[in-house]
């Protein structure tokens, strides 16, 4: 809460972010325990991938070099696993682990819209993969350590737990 005089508030940076009185003091997820949950889903998938999809594959005998309906099927589970999964909890398994979750920079209490998370997990990792993943490493030298999806999409990225 910012509790400067009013002459003072011109000259506070914080005053500036129309989001910054809605949100209560938050320590926000670096860039490397970002990298870390993302590795940890990316094991999952790959795990799922192994265990259900290959042998699909290997079922229908598809060949290795050619796109078909089961790799479709795949790219969506992969998709809906993190749009789901961030929209109800806040959280994929990578980020429950590292104990990290998305919240809204719209709410007081946090909780993502179906809306905000699409903008976030979809348009905004597009766009932040664009320019050699530039929008990504924004993350480490923003001081709320948000990436160009979390800033399109209005989301920070906090620690759940303290270690």
């Amino acid at each position: 809460m910012n509790q400067l005089p009013d002459e003072e508030k011109a000259h506070d940076p914080d005053s500036l972010d129309p989001y910054s009185e809605a949100q209560p003091q938050h320590l926000y997820a670096g860039f490397w325990i970002r990298v870390v949950a993302s590795l940890l889903d990316s094991m999952f998938l790959i795990g799922i991938s192994y265990l259900i999809f290959n042998p699909l594959r290997r079922f229908f005998a598809v060949p290795y070099a050619s796109f078909h309906f089961i790799d479709l099927v795949e790219a969506l589970f992969d998709l809906l696993y993190m749009i789901l999964l961030t929209w109800w909890t806040g959280q994929t398994l990578g980020k429950l682990i590292t104990g990290i979750r998305v919240i809204s920079a719209r709410q007081a209490r946090g909780n993502l819209s179906g809306g905000q998370v699409f903008l976030r997990e979809v348009i905004g990792k597009f766009v932040a993969s664009l320019v050699f993943g530039l929008g990504y490493l924004w993350v480490a030298w923003h001081p709320r350590k948000q990436g160009w999806h979390d800033l399109i999409a209005k989301t920070y990225v906090i620690r759940d737990r303290r270690p």
